[in-house]
């Protein structure tokens, strides 16, 4: 990546904004992206699909869009995040991250207040793995021109590149350049635990990634799963595992509006999946554990793993700004 900030947009007479960068960060539980003015948003990675019969609104945490044609029709129409939770529409974990994009890549294609033309020069996407070729090939054809209307607003944009970007790579780039390794000289990691799995990797000094010491964990999702078995023999039906997912999220640990609490369930289960984590971070990583610096915890699940940085004596600990840290990173 390079030094250059997406806060330096071009403003061209009348209609036209330039943007060097904009990031894309499609998540199993979250999808962020950041604005022209450089603020991070953040809304439910659901997508609800719309007949032409059917409705929906917008606010703050849901994008509504219609795509055009060529000749101005409608071809498609749906909505992103909590309008689209709220419809009973597919969850990110549910469908392929590549195809998510094809979607969710309207939410940041977004000119100032003011104008209804942006062009992206460089559209950064977080991927798993960016050296899958078969994927990156997919995002690659997102490149182009796209007229469509965003939460009610006529839209014009063209995506002149895209740039697919190793999670955790971002977060470490965010992390190196504002100091928050102690140990810069050592090695040092990044654990992103998110709804669906959660990915470890390594960096050395210079910024490398390690590919041999990858490690995919469980993310809430498993957690989530735990928590259904263990309600089972008293509610004698399986529950919604995103619902599960929310309640663990807002801190009331009560399934929807059932009524089916799982408070006194949630820290054994909670242990139990850390357990889980703490195992498979062993085995990967156990022969680097003397060099090892720090390894920052990040994603919408790290304050879940506070019991890991009490462990550790802080080796591993969670990030200030867990939640950001990776989209901000993705436009440096």
């Amino acid at each position: 990546m390079t030094a250059t900030s997406m806060y330096h947009v071009t403003p061209k007479p009348d209609h036209l904004l330039v943007r060097p960068f904009a990031a894309l960060d499609a998540g199993n539980r979250t999808t962020q992206w950041i604005t022209p003015t450089g603020k991070v948003m953040t809304i439910p990675s659901v997508i609800k699909k719309l007949e032409p019969w059917e409705e929906a609104e917008f606010d703050e945490e849901s994008v509504f869009v219609e795509v055009r044609d060529s000749d101005g029709n409608t071809t498609e129409r749906f909505v992103i995040g909590a309008e689209a939770q709220s419809q009973k529409g597919t969850p990110a974990f549910e469908v392929n991250k590549v195809e998510l994009a094809k979607h969710f890549i309207y939410a940041t294609l977004e000119p100032s207040a003011t104008q209804s033309t942006v062009v992206i020069e460089c559209l950064r996407i977080a991927l798993p793995d960016a050296r899958n070729l078969e994927n990156v090939a997919l995002l690659k054809e997102l490149e182009g021109v796209y007229e469509f209307i965003r939460n009610g607003k006529h839209i014009v944009a063209s995506v002149r590149h895209i740039e697919p970007v190793d999670e955790t790579r971002p977060a470490y780039h965010y992390a190196k350049e504002n100091g928050l390794f102690q140990s810069p000289k050592s090695l040092n990691g990044i654990l992103d635990l998110g709804g669906g799995t959660g990915i470890g990797r390594l960096y050395s000094p210079s910024g490398s990634l390690n590919r041999q010491a990858d490690v995919i964990v469980p993310g809430t999702y498993s957690l989530a799963e735990k928590i259904d078995a263990a309600l089972l023999p008293t509610t004698g039906f399986s529950q919604d595992l995103g619902l599960i997912m929310d309640a663990i999220e807002n801190g009331t640990f009560t399934i929807g509006t059932s009524g089916i609490g799982f408070a006194d369930l949630f820290e054994k289960c909670r242990n139990t999946w850390l357990e889980d984590i703490r195992g498979k971070l062993r085995t990967k990583w156990g022969q680097y554990f003397s060099e090892i610096g720090e390894v920052l915890i990040i994603g919408g699940s790290a304050s879940l793993a506070a019991p890991i940085q009490k462990s550790t004596n802080g080796r591993f600990k969670v990030a200030a700004n867990p939640q950001t840290m990776s989209i901000k990173g993705m436009i440096l």
